[in-house]
């Protein structure tokens, strides 16, 4: 059974309304069949045609160390250590369901944004397998506008990069492991920090489109002229699982 959380941050205290939040995602899913089962205690749950969903009102804030690094390197909201720093409270959003990686995390995608939708204290989410945040209306925007279209990459997965030394960048991924691949990295690489996201970016949608079809040992580019040699290794940023690294081959990189 696949597992998954995620938490909504509060600008204050909120009491959890479990017939809003049912109305939202009646409104917004009908396909997913939403039910109250308990609205006790202060963890309501709720029936879904695939899987339950669990909430947890908590009165106290994230802590400030598990934040700080997301708000620090988020790409998504611009002022996010000034407004996560001062949150009073946050919700636990649990799914359980027997749906695959991705189908798991769309309908955490969408119930998440049903809840967001019904609280007015909500101020945005923290996506924890991606270790990133995501202010409100940007959530719901890419949950509204980008889900239908395939998978909203910005809020599913971390793509860290920056300057290694003068001449290349450097990055890795998180988040693919909780969508049923590798996580990524890339050292030495003579392109700015900017196009290394992209190229991870597109090697992600890559994956998520046609499966895990990058074999160790394999070659990978965007022309007959490009190569990436795939590796598979231990991570040099500390995960505690198997990468895939993808090294240049026959491109010397230069100062900008």
């Amino acid at each position: 059974m696949a597992l998954d959380i995620c938490m909504i941050l509060l600008r204050e205290g909120n009491s959890l309304l479990p017939s809003s939040i049912e109305r939202e995602l009646r409104s917004r899913y009908p396909e997913l069949e939403a039910s109250i089962t308990d609205d006790k205690g202060g963890t309501p749950s709720f029936k879904l045609k695939n899987a339950e969903l669990i909430l947890g009102s908590m009165p106290a804030p994230i802590p400030w160390s598990d934040l700080e690094g997301p708000c620090a390197t988020s790409v998504l909201w611009k002022n996010a250590a000034e407004e996560v720093r001062f949150h009073q409270a946050h919700i636990i959003v649990t799914l359980l369901s027997q749906l695959n990686p991705v189908e798991h995390s769309v309908l955490l995608t969408q119930t998440t944004t049903a809840i967001l939708a019904a609280c007015d204290a909500a101020i945005g989410v923290y996506w924890g397998s991606a270790t990133l945040v995501a202010p409100k209306d940007i959530f719901i925007e890419f949950a509204e506008r980008v889900l239908p279209l395939g998978p909203p990459l910005d809020i599913w997965v971390d793509f860290r990069v920056g300057w290694e030394t003068r001449a290349t960048s450097v990055g890795f991924t998180q988040g693919m492991e909780a969508l049923g691949h590798m996580e990524m990295e890339m050292h030495g690489v003579p392109e700015k920090p900017g196009e290394l996201r992209q190229r991870l970016q597109d090697l992600a949608r890559y994956l998520l489109r046609n499966g895990a079809v990058i074999h160790d040992g394999e070659t990978v580019g965007q022309n007959a002229e490009e190569k990436l040699r795939v590796v598979y290794s231990k991570s040099a940023f500390g995960h505690d699982k198997t990468v895939m690294r993808l090294n240049y081959e026959g491109r010397e990189a230069r100062p900008w």
